[in-house]
């Protein structure tokens, strides 16, 4: 009786006899044994991360296989259909430009068990061959990664004998590359770069077409589209750029595509995308909400307080306060439609529970619950049915009346102390009083106005701060070498915006003329310095003073234009001449086909070092603002289209043709 494995190797010999016989010996080496194999894993992280990512051909982010963080015993396994003579494999491995897979072998089926083929540790390679110990003939192999996951296999390669790197498969450039969706961008079609939400009907609506020929025309269609229907607007590409701010259709609740043919390239269709006339309104301002009550610290979703204010990973340079003041003052109608989701008594409840367990394993969190419990001790609630966005005010600044001094949690070298731009965020509050206060009890305001000023003064609200200079900042030559995120970072990571004190103090002379105070023309007089200041002191070709501020940068000039706006015969001489020359730099900046603001016209797309969305966000009020000073209407024009492409930018206007989140 013939042995059932001697028939196994019997069938291996013959299918290998037969395998070399339909391919020669050149083809056969060449090619990827691995290639659209039944690919299975341990664990996968997203359904997008799929196992089969890993044999599909394309070496990339967006098209990996990644398996669950946690998995301690995790692996890859290829079912190549029947048996194979392999040799060597390559390894792809990691994420961006690191995490590459350190320690892992290969095991061979063979005889009924996993047989090691060959073993790897100490590897920072994210392209590697690697040579069996000896060649196996198998059906199935098993990539086993060492540690936990999640592990990060960009491409399995699999080959008869030893060939050079990249062979087999589609190496991804930054001409091809992924989009983050889990699939490759494709370099033989019309590509279409543009906001995957939506567009204002009255706003301008653009898009970017890096690999399609000037003149082309593109067609905008309803979804889903019909094959022969008739395009609802037709225009052609300029400078690899397509606008069709002209069409203003009524709003409706179906989407639209963007459709490109012709020239040698295949034919390619947008994301869809809504247009609206409040898309912004409709789209983002529930979330906005949403998001701000999940991340209150302690109460929130998650019980800590990284940074030790009043939002998660808050700082005394952020603005939340008055960001909800400004979006209630931009609608207060349609807030106030808004669900109430928020419920002070039950948060009171929950948070004064002996039950209830704060997480202090963050930076500054020493105080906190202190100061939570005083907060729902010593302050009145806001009134009953008060919108979310000013239950939001009410805890914020309701926070800082009882603990007002702070630090950065990111390596800021100040200390602890009460910041002049925690003050300030109190002026708005006290100067949309008589527009709020029927949600607010009379108490919360008294303490608000007594608080703000007793400190205004020796906080610095109304001096020129040293750190507004340029000649404190750094270069980008000093941000060179690991990519820190705490530390100086100074001006890039936005504390300390030249003028962040203007419009404050402007809005406290109002208030100290409401409330009938002798010193109102203290807070003029300061806005009128710091104003004077900028103008002669800071010039808007460094770009360190306008995009390198950050997330801070809209504290400089919506506070400029509102006083040449507001007080046109106060202002400092030369204010207007100031905005203009920021509009003209912005503009020239954004002089690309994805109409985006620019660092610098050098090497520096963007904010050396760090992550720059709010930046490019805050950039619409920084640019909107300017039109309204500027005389010149191109201009105006393209303050307003380069105001909307940083918004585009993030929803996918960009070369990745991704929506940041």
């Amino acid at each position: 009786m013939i042995p059932d494995n001697f028939c196994r190797r019997i069938h291996l010999v013959v299918a290998l006899l037969f395998a070399l016989a339909t391919v020669s010996a050149a083809q056969l080496t060449a090619t990827n044994l691995a290639l659209h194999a039944n690919a299975t894993a341990s664990s996968t992280f997203e359904s997008r991360y799929a196992a089969s990512n890993a044999v599909d051909g394309v070496v990339s982010d967006g098209s990996r296989w990644l398996s669950r963080k946690g998995d301690n015993a995790q692996w890859l396994e290829l079912d190549l259909g029947a048996p194979r003579a392999i040799s060597s494999a390559h390894v792809y491995s990691g994420w961006e430009d690191g995490d590459a897979a350190s320690d892992f072998t290969i095991d061979a089926w063979a005889d009924g068990t996993w047989q090691q083929a060959a073993a790897v540790s100490g590897n920072t390679a994210q392209a590697l061959a690697v040579k069996f110990t000896k060649p196996v003939i198998t059906a199935k192999i098993r990539f086993r990664p060492g540690g936990a996951g999640p592990a990060r296999i960009r491409e399995l390669a699999l080959f008869a004998a030893p060939v050079p790197l990249g062979t087999g498969v589609k190496l991804a450039t930054d001409s091809s590359a992924n989009n983050d969706n889990g699939a490759p961008v494709k370099t033989n079609q019309h590509l279409i770069a543009l906001n995957q939400v939506g567009f204002e009907t009255v706003l301008p609506k653009r898009f970017t077409v890096p690999l399609t020929a000037d003149g082309t025309k593109f067609e905008l269609h309803r979804t889903p589209r019909v094959e022969d229907s008739t395009a609802l607007f037709t225009g052609v590409i300029r400078n690899h750029i397509g606008d069709f701010s002209t069409f203003k259709p009524a709003d409706a609740s179906h989407e639209y595509v963007i459709t490109i043919s012709g020239g040698a390239l295949e034919p390619g269709q947008s994301d869809p995308f809504i247009i609206r006339r409040d898309f912004y309104k409709e789209a983002f301002w529930q979330t906005a909400i949403d998001f701000m009550i999940d991340c209150r610290s302690v109460v929130g979703t998650h019980p800590s307080a990284y940074g030790g204010g009043p939002w998660r990973d808050t700082t005394y340079y952020s603005f939340e306060a008055p960001s909800l003041i400004m979006l209630w003052l931009a609608a207060p109608e349609r807030i106030s439609r808004m669900p109430v989701q928020m419920n002070w008594a039950a948060d009171k409840a929950r948070v004064l529970s002996p039950e209830f367990k704060f997480d202090a394993n963050n930076p500054h969190s020493t105080g906190v619950m202190d100061a939570v419990r005083r907060y729902y001790t010593e302050l009145e609630p806001p009134k009953t049915g008060a919108p979310d966005a000013l239950q939001l005010v009410h805890w914020g600044l309701g926070y800082y009346l009882v603990n007002p001094a702070t630090r950065d949690p990111s390596g800021d070298p100040l200390p602890r102390q009460i910041h002049s731009q925690t003050v300030e965020q109190f002026a708005f509050l006290l100067h949309a009083w008589p527009q709020l206060k029927q949600w607010f009890p009379q108490g919360f305001y008294d303490r608000c106005r007594d608080f703000t000023f007793q400190n205004w003064k020796t906080s610095g609200c109304e001096s020129i701060d040293p750190l507004w200079h340029p000649k404190t900042y750094m270069t980008p030559e000093q941000m060179k070498g690991p990519n820190p995120t705490g530390g100086s970072l100074h001006p890039y990571k936005g504390r300390h915006a030249p003028g962040h004190s203007i419009l404050p103090n402007l809005l406290m002379y109002e208030v100290a003329l409401r409330e009938k105070r002798d010193d109102a023309q203290v807070y003029m007089k300061a806005a009128q310095t710091q104003a004077q200041w900028v103008i002669e002191n800071i010039d808007w070709t460094d770009p360190r003073t306008t995009k390198g501020q950050r997330m801070s940068e809209h504290k400089t000039i919506p506070g400029l234009v509102w006083f040449l706006h507001h007080y046109p015969n106060d202002a400092p001489a030369g204010l207007k001449a100031k905005i203009a020359d920021w509009a003209r730099v912005a503009v020239q900046r954004s002089e690309n086909i994805w109409d985006f603001r620019r660092y610098d016209l050098g090497e520096h797309w963007t904010i050396p070092k760090l992550n720059e969305t709010g930046n490019l966000v805050s950039f619409t009020a920084c640019a909107l603002a300017a039109s309204w000073v500027v005389d010149d209407a191109n201009t105006k024009r393209r303050l307003e289209e380069i105001a909307i492409a940083q918004m585009d930018n993030v929803f996918g206007r960009n070369p990745r043709f991704a929506a940041a989140p």
